[in-house]
């Protein structure tokens, strides 16, 4: 119940369509149209449907539990049936043994000398298979052989976006049927470049996002320079970022800058980035995993206080390596937060709220005031990431850019000296 207690985790997805504008008592009573029923699962396979998100049974949709101000807090059920090889073959054979029997007694009712009971035919094993199948059947459909999981799932009615850490594709497919059964609406993933495209094109700015295309800070890798030779290429100032190409989104690698240029803002600006709305301090601790974004020099992860500021993370720079993911501490609005961010995917792990300084008096009060929070963090990380694009977008990018790749070069200099 990540949303509700401890740590939060969530990918973003967009909403096109009919979402509803705040949580009525319509919008609520939409979700207890589509749970799942104890039976409604009677063959291998997967079922989902919605609860409310306090535990997988809970079906009360009502104000109190998932009601709240511009916000639809509740979860996707999903049940998962598979009976185990073994057990099938069993039935199979317990029933095959069955026929045997019948045919032997059968048999034993004949004339001496008529010979040994006959090997099953063809039809009395697909009779068989037949008759395993149904006690499976029937066995499911009792429960048996059932796994249910639970996916929080906050609908954030005002930005028109849904979170929630269904990232995998078999989970995501899931809730995208569910979502569109009973709301009528399309959800879309946002990573990196999605968000990028949500705001840039409401400035207008779509056709640069379209002409946007990944830009070193450092020379190329020896590595990549060797490889393109021998296919008789040149190597650019452009990587390829395999990951982004392999993710569906060709705009994904701008996560990844965001992340190369909030790291510079921790380390070369004090970490105080001013954005359009509020000042956010930054810092980075406690994991930074990189990768060759011309995929030839592997990854690194380094784990530890301060793990930027190793040589092992200075070498991981100047060897043309890319930030992936961040352990991330930000202070804006009088509260701190700790989380990782994959730039890429724009994944977040392991957010950690700032309690309040008085306790809740209710649950429903708690929840009240994590959500709060909770969209306090997400604005800020908007925020910060349209402050990016805003100077990647602007005409004093390729001073920013030489000042981030000085930089890289500076703590290289600094590294070796030591």
């Amino acid at each position: 119940m990540p949303f509700r207690s401890g740590s939060i985790s969530y990918s973003r997805f967009g909403v096109s369509g009919s979402l509803p504008d705040d949580a009525n008592e319509g919008a609520l009573a939409l979700l207890g149209r589509h749970v799942v029923k104890q039976r409604a699962l009677a063959d291998e396979g997967t079922l989902s449907g919605w609860c409310s998100g306090r535990h997988v049974f809970d079906a009360d949709f009502s104000w109190e539990h998932c009601g709240f101000s511009g916000a639809i807090l509740c979860a996707m059920r999903v049940d998962r049936a598979k009976v185990p090889p073994e057990i099938r073959r069993a039935y199979v054979a317990m029933a095959e043994d069955e026929r045997r029997a019948a045919e032997a007694d059968a048999k034993a009712g004949a004339r001496p000398g008529d010979g040994p009971v006959a090997p099953l035919s063809r039809a009395a094993r697909r009779e068989a298979r037949a008759d395993a199948d149904r006690r499976c059947k029937e066995e499911i459909a009792d429960g048996r052989y059932r796994r249910i999981g639970m996916v929080p799932v906050l609908f954030d009615l005002v930005h028109r976006s849904v979170l929630t850490p269904a990232s995998g594709d078999a989970v995501f497919k899931e809730l995208k049927a569910l979502v569109e059964a009973t709301y009528g609406c399309r959800l879309e993933r946002r990573s990196a470049g999605g968000v990028a495209a949500d705001i840039l094109g409401a400035r207008g700015m779509t056709s640069d996002l379209d002409d946007a295309v990944p830009e070193a800070f450092t020379a190329p890798p020896a590595e990549a320079v060797a490889r393109a030779q021998e296919d008789g290429a040149r190597v650019g100032q452009r990587p390829e970022v395999p990951w982004a190409l392999a993710g569906g989104d060709l705009n994904d690698f701008l996560g990844n800058a965001f992340l190369m240029w909030l790291w510079w803002q921790a380390e070369a600006r004090e970490g105080i980035v001013e954005t359009a709305s509020v000042q956010v301090a930054v810092m980075v601790d406690k994991l930074l995993e990189l990768e060759c974004p011309w995929g030839v020099g592997g990854k690194a992860t380094l784990r530890g206080a301060m793990p930027t500021r190793s040589v092992e993370a200075a070498k991981a720079l100047q060897s043309g390596k890319w930030p992936r993911r961040m352990g991330l501490l930000f202070a804006a609005h009088g509260q701190e937060f700790e989380c990782t961010l994959q730039g890429d995917r724009f994944t977040v792990g392991g957010l950690r709220l700032q309690p309040p300084e008085e306790a809740a008096n209710t649950p429903r009060l708690e929840i009240e005031d994590r959500l709060d929070r909770l969209g306090t963090f997400d604005a800020v990380l908007v925020a910060l990431y349209d402050q990016f694009l805003r100077e990647r977008f602007g005409r004093e990018w390729p001073t920013r850019r030489q000042q981030v790749s000085e930089w890289i070069n500076a703590r290289s200099a600094v590294r070796a000296a030591v």
